[in-house]
Formats: C-alpha cells, structure tokens, sequence
C-alpha cells in the first residue's frame, strides 16, 4: 500500500517552507525557515534539516518547488536568478539522501498546478499564472495539463521583454526590460524608495520623513487608505503588468489568469489597470474571454504544488 503523505517543500528568495501534504492536498505539518544566501552548502543543509523535522514512517516521496530553471531530464537545477542554487543534480541528490522517490518542479509552475487542481483554476483547461514577489515566476497549464517545455524550462513568463532598452533584471539574469524587473515586488520596492525622495509631500515621501520603511509593502497599505503616490505607483505597476499579460492571452488565448505570490495582496489596485489593459491590448477573441483572478490558495500554493509533483514521483515508482 503506497503511503499516504509526501515531503513537500517550497524553496523561495526569503523563506523556505516544509509540509507533509495528504492526498486531499490538504497540509498537515509544516515549518517555516529563512533561506539561507550566502552559498548553495548553507542551503541545502538548510533545505535537508527542513526534510528530517517533518520527515516521517508514513512519507513516501519528496516534492521541491524552486526558483529556478530546471532540466527534468537529469533532474538538474540548472540556474537560480534569487538564489545560491545552480548545476547541482537536485533530484538525485534528495533522493540518496532520504531514501525515498523525489521530484523537483520550477515554484511558479508548482504553483500553477496547485491552483488548476484546488484553487482559482479549477474546472479551465488553459490557464496561466503569475506570482509576483521577489520576481516573478510563471506556468501554463495548456490542454489541462502543466506545459513543461523540451527541457522542463518552460514557463519563465517574468522574463518577457517590455523594453528592450529597459532596466536590468535581477540576479543572475542577463537581460533587460524584462517584466520582473519592471513590475515585481522587489521592483516596486525601488520605485516607492525612489519616488518618496522625489517628493517629500506625498504620502509615500511622508512615511520615508517619518523613519518608515518605504517598500512595496507599505506602498500597498498607503494605497488601501486613498488616493496619493502610492496609488499612483500601484496603478502603474499595474499597467505593465498588464502589458505582460495582454503578450500573454495573445501566445496562449487561456481562459483564466490567476495572480498568486506575496505582492499580490495589493489585489484590484494591481488586477484593475491590468484588466484594463488587457482589454485594450489583447487581441480579439482572446481578450473577451479571459479572466484575469487572483489566486485562492495563498502562501500554500507552492507547498501543495511541489507536494503534487511528489505524489507524481511516488506514483512513477509504483508503476
């Protein structure tokens, strides 16, 4: 009898999350670790302690979402844009050391497949997901099923080029005008830094004089409140964000956009620009028939997406 719960680990920029998953989806155990990036060693010793608090008699697979690209052939993490993680054998590599079938997946796409099984995608054949935080990753699900690509790399949606000449992306990524360096959490948390010094008597620039933290973070609940800069800022974000998305519904025509990942929470002060947009830019019949949605699941989606692949891997070793 195959055992009823997997590992399953969601690997981000500033935390690192553990659960035991059941086969409902639902997550019965869990810790929660800052990500260790001053090297790959102090990560994945990290990483493995994380496994061994939850680890248990009745677990029989490991699932790991992370940011990074990834070959599914060798189970390889080939390169990370927001971590110290890159060309080291993951999967094998968890494998051997726990003993038990183990299965790697990009988070984005973990995500993706979490909300398309339990969340806002439920019942769509194609959809799309972006989480926007420190980045912005990405994954389709097309056909019903998540689209991997030749390698297992696809799905990179936050590295879209808007501006060909525009600022550069983050990390370890070589290009430029890319949508994560135009319109993720950590790009606004320069631009609210940036547009506070620039003027001192908006509410952005009063909270920097007041000795606030000026981030996308407080940009958001100074935005809930009414009008001023951090609106502004917000209803700009919002506008290449939908710029990004509207490149996306004209590629892959889904039916659902879902908006997932910790800067998210600014909700329709993001999601109304980029609908707007989105229904100017697109092209028809793409445009009327999507939605663009924010995700249901939260900061669970990662951890029950890389626990899905889990399952995957158990059920491939069974077979």
């Amino acid at each position: 009898m195959a055992a009823p719960h997997v590992i399953a680990v969601d690997l981000g920029g500033t935390k690192l999350l553990a659960g035991v998953l059941d086969d409902e989806g639902v997550v019965v155990k869990r810790t929660v670790r800052p990500t260790p990036l001053k090297s790959q060693e102090d990560l994945l010793a990290e990483l493995e302690s994380s496994i061994a608090e939850v680890l248990d008699d009745e677990i029989g697979a490991i699932g790991v979402g992370i940011p990074s690209t990834i070959d599914q052939r060798q189970g390889r993490a080939v390169a990370s844009v927001n971590i110290p993680l890159a060309g080291i054998d993951f999967r094998n590599h968890l494998a051997r050391r726990f003993g038990l079938p183990a299965a790697i997946e990009n988070d984005a796409n973990a995500a993706a497949l979490a909300e398309h099984r339990y969340g806002a995608g439920r019942g769509t054949s194609h959809m799309v997901m972006l989480t926007l935080g420190t980045g912005i990753g990405g994954g389709l699900i097309l056909d019903g099923r998540l689209y991997r690509g030749a390698l297992g790399a696809a799905g990179e949606l936050g590295h879209i080029t808007l501006e060909l000449d525009g600022p550069p992306c983050q990390g370890t990524c070589p290009g430029r005008g890319h949508l994560e360096a135009l319109a993720s959490g950590t790009a606004t948390d320069v631009m609210a830094a940036e547009l506070a010094a620039e003027r001192p008597d908006g509410d952005l620039g009063r909270a920097l004089a007041a000795g606030e933290t000026v981030d996308a973070r407080l940009a958001v609940d100074l935005a809930a409140v009414g009008p001023g800069d951090a609106r502004d800022l917000l209803e700009r974000v919002g506008f290449v964000l939908g710029n990004g998305i509207a490149s996306l519904v004209n590629v892959f025509n889904p039916e659902l956009v879902v908006i997932g990942g910790g800067f998210a929470r600014a909700g329709d002060l993001l999601l109304e620009p980029a609908r707007k947009v989105v229904a100017e830019r697109a092209l028809s019949p793409a445009r009327e028939l999507v939605r663009i949605v924010p995700a249901l699941l939260g900061p669970e989606a990662g951890l029950v997406g890389a626990g899905l692949v889990g399952f995957e891997a158990m059920s491939a070793t069974s077979a």
